[in-house]
């Protein structure tokens, strides 16, 4: 089964502060498309269409829903989640954790097939620098490992898939005692990008990134690793607004097509730059 992958940017609002988020969109935030459900409906209806009119094989389709912070909005990601559900979209989503408990925790064990988790580091200044923090206290990675447990004691089948950014407060850390805990699927690896000037503080080489990389290697197994080259023009992205979008490599920032809701799937995919063989490459790559 060859599936297509739908990143919603669903907000940019988040409860943390990270210095090199990529969530950096014009506000105000009321404008996002989940604070409007006739909108989220339309917006649904559309991306259903693309795995047939993208062409390539798919034959199936997952809707991931990431943020800002996916679940800040409790009703609002819930009604979203409904209804991709009645739709027949398979679910994942990328959190920080920190909005989890016990009723998010039955409904991503029940509707979800892939839960992944943003985490950079396990040492609670580097939290802090990072901006991993919430009124001035550094995200508890002792209850992100209480969640992540479980959902998979809710659900055996679900895929667990940790995210972390490389970045200079972190590239010289091991964070091999939490992957042991977790025991995720998938490992994902990014080095950061500095798509807003004020991370650049945070930049590193590629020496530090491969510094990173080889300290870890006994997780090859399930490591993958992207640089801002493999993430240009290589995922299908949806921003808070209901645009597609993509990382622009001619100048700093993004290039966005109209709203997918107002114009409809076909003619705003045509107003993006998408590289479907390194999309479908994404799916192959592992460490080596």
């Amino acid at each position: 089964m060859k599936e297509l992958t739908v990143n919603w940017h669903i907000t940019e609002a988040c409860n943390l502060k990270c210095q090199y988020c990529f969530a950096k969109w014009e506000k105000p935030c009321k404008r996002e498309l989940l604070h409007h459900p006739c909108n989220v409906l339309k917006l649904l209806d559309e991306i259903s269409k693309l795995p047939k009119d993208l062409g390539g094989g798919f034959d199936s389709l997952r809707l991931n829903l990431v943020g800002g912070e996916t679940f800040l909005y409790r009703s609002k990601v819930i009604n979203i989640i409904e209804e991709a559900k009645k739709r027949g979209m398979r679910l994942s989503a990328i959190t920080n954790g920190t909005k989890l408990d016990e009723e998010l925790n039955h409904i991503i064990a029940e509707h979800f097939d892939i839960i992944g988790f943003s985490v950079d580091s396990l040492n609670e200044s580097t939290n802090i620098q990072i901006g991993r923090q919430e009124d001035n206290s550094a995200i508890n990675i002792n209850d992100i490992i209480k969640n992540i447990l479980f959902i998979k004691e809710l659900n055996s089948d679900i895929k667990i898939k940790i995210n972390t950014v490389v970045n200079k407060l972190n590239y010289d850390e091991f964070i091999g005692d939490f992957l042991d805990k977790v025991k995720p699927n998938k490992w994902k690896v990014f080095k950061m990008l500095p798509i807003i000037q004020e991370s650049k503080c945070l930049e590193i080489n590629d020496t530090q990134f491969k510094q990173f990389l080889d300290n870890h290697q006994m997780y090859k197994d399930i490591l993958y690793v992207e640089d801002n080259d493999d993430m240009t023009g290589s995922y299908l992205m949806i921003d808070p607004l209901g645009r597609f979008f993509q990382n622009d490599k001619d100048k700093q920032g993004y290039a966005y097509s109209s709203k997918i809701h107002e114009v409809g799937i076909e003619q705003a995919f045509s107003e993006i730059k998408f590289d479907k063989d390194k999309f479908s490459s994404r799916y192959k790559k592992r460490s080596s």
